[in-house]
């Protein structure tokens, strides 16, 4: 019975960690499409601050150096874009230079809340096909039985019988 619970939670095991590739490729896709569209946000400001005879630099500085409680607000807001903008590239650059078995730590290692969200809402699971998929659905499959196997050790021994240790008989 301890065998049969064990495999199920293996298969559990195996089934959840091989979407870790699917869920980080959906990942991947949506801070493409973040990306994408930071960039043609901060390309409209540096045009705007161009058209002006302005730099990126000397435009921010007119927002923060205004009267007007507003243009600070939106200036804050455009440093904000800048840096979300430069996080997402780097953190696309590490995602996509990792070996396969590295994307899920540099998934967890820069992971942006809001992308992740998006992600997981519209997420799909998908079967495996992949050699990294498999190597996933290997690992959850070890993990899995591993950690039923040691759940159900550990709830099952105050109810263990003991063996006797046999008597020694002196002669």
């Amino acid at each position: 019975m301890k065998r049969l619970i064990c495999l199920a939670g293996a298969v559990i095991g195996a089934a959840g960690v091989s979407q870790v590739p699917e869920f980080s490729q959906q990942y991947a896709q949506r801070l493409g499409g973040a990306i994408d569209e930071l960039s043609a946000v901060i390309a409209r400001f540096d045009a705007d601050a161009a058209a002006s005879g302005l730099s990126r630099t000397e435009g921010l500085e007119r927002y923060s150096g205004s009267p007007d409680a507003f243009l600070v607000d939106r200036g804050q807001s455009m440093e904000a874009v800048f840096t979300r903008h430069g996080q997402f590239v780097a953190q696309r650059r590490a995602f996509d230079t990792a070996a396969p078995l590295e994307k899920l730590p540099a998934l967890t290692r820069y992971f942006d809340t809001d992308v992740g969200a998006a992600a997981l809402e519209d997420y799909e699971p998908a079967i495996p096909v992949t050699a990294e998929g498999l190597a996933y659905a290997a690992i959850g499959l070890g993990l899995g039985y591993s950690v039923v196997w040691t759940i159900w050790t550990l709830i099952a021994a105050p109810f263990r019988r003991r063996r006797e240790a046999p008597k020694v008989r002196a002669h």
